[in-house]
């Protein structure tokens, strides 16, 4: 069949074969980074679906025991500072004649530099 065309008919047909088989190519190609950039996104997405997966599951358990007895209990203990029928709570007493003094925090200066002495340690100061 090749034989009856022309050689420039056959010319023709190779270069629509080529130019068919470039763009397939390059279709395949351009397939090819896609599903790789896909592919980066999912696991991407699947550390992210773990991370909050772990999360969940973290929630949950302070959930659960925030619903606990045991939640309440400590609760009433330590923040309600509740007692137990039977408990002898101790609060700790100041002594009577106890009055509590703020330190005062005493600036010290060296007011024996002068104003040069100052300004040159400003500027040219190599630290302690």
């Amino acid at each position: 069949m090749l034989r009856n065309l022309t050689r420039d008919t056959r010319r023709l047909w190779l270069g629509i074969g080529i130019i068919a088989l470039l763009i397939v190519l390059f279709g395949f190609s351009r397939r090819i980074a896609e599903f790789s950039r896909l592919s980066d996104q999912l696991d991407r997405e699947q550390a992210v679906i773990t991370q909050m997966v772990s999360t969940q599951q973290y929630l949950q358990d302070r959930i659960t025991y925030a619903n606990s007895q045991a939640a309440v209990e400590a609760w009433a203990r330590e923040q309600g500072r509740w007692a137990r029928p039977g408990d002898f709570p101790v609060i700790p007493l100041s002594p009577a004649d106890f009055t509590p003094v703020a330190p005062t925090p005493e600036a010290q200066f060296d007011s024996a530099s002068s104003n040069f002495d100052t300004w040159w340690n400003w500027f040219f100061y190599a630290g302690p």
